[in-house]
């Protein structure tokens, strides 16, 4: 029976928990630093590394939450650190480039191959168009999304149209770019017990202010 262990605070910070860890956080700062493009402006150290918003941060919240192994628990948090550097190198179908550079490094410091295995499982559940199985890859998906029920939703948000018009895409239209936002959030499920309990409500807050905003935006066309 896993022993129960007391439940981190909402906005608890993260510190790298093994020696590994610590090898894989100072390879990821240093990568986003060195490596990430400009143009990326969402996907970026900030959020993965926030110390207590960041990815890394909530994952290992729901983890404690979610009372998972010690093990698994370090395999999450070895795949949250990784999961958006596929961005470095290409912006669409990121997670195969993220999942194959965190199995080269984790080699290298010497994960077993089994646990590499589900380390990029977890990465290529982020991909908004597949569905999480295993209760990790679950946790992983949750804190990647976490800010869709956070007071700073509308921040986050729009930083990802900031970086994607520095991409050239065309985001000049408010009301198609809420649009599509509020497509997201309300075809968003949150997997987790604790994440449910946690950021489902604030989520549908979000989801009536967006709805609010594009009704204000349509109506002055």
């Amino acid at each position: 029976m896993t022993e129960k262990r007391a439940l981190p605070k909402v906005e608890a910070k993260y510190r790298p928990h093994t020696s590994r860890l610590k090898i894989v956080d100072q390879y990821i700062r240093e990568l986003f630093r060195d490596e990430l493009p400009s143009a990326i402006k969402y996907h970026n150290a900030d959020h993965t590394l926030h110390p207590t918003k960041g990815v890394v941060a909530v994952a290992n919240r729901i983890a404690l939450s979610e009372n998972i192994s010690e093990h698994d628990r370090e395999l999450l948090i070895a795949a949250a650190y990784f999961h958006d550097t596929g961005y470095i190198r290409e912006y669409d179908k990121n997670e195969p480039i993220a999942a194959r550079m965190a199995g080269r490094i984790l080699k290298l410091i010497g994960y077993k191959p089994d646990d590499i295995k589900k380390v990029q499982k977890m990465i290529l559940a982020t991909d908004l168009a597949r569905k999480p199985q295993s209760l990790v890859e679950k946790i992983l998906c949750d804190a990647d999304l976490d800010h869709l029920g956070r007071d700073d939703f509308f921040k986050r948000d729009g930083k990802l149209r900031k970086g994607r018009g520095a991409r050239g895409i065309d985001v000049s239209d408010e009301a198609k770019w809420y649009r599509g936002t509020l497509a997201l959030i309300t075809n968003h499920k949150y997997y987790t017990a604790s994440q449910n309990k946690l950021r489902e409500e604030k989520k549908h807050q979000n989801i009536k202010l967006l709805e609010k905003k594009l009704n204000k935006i349509e109506k002055k066309k």
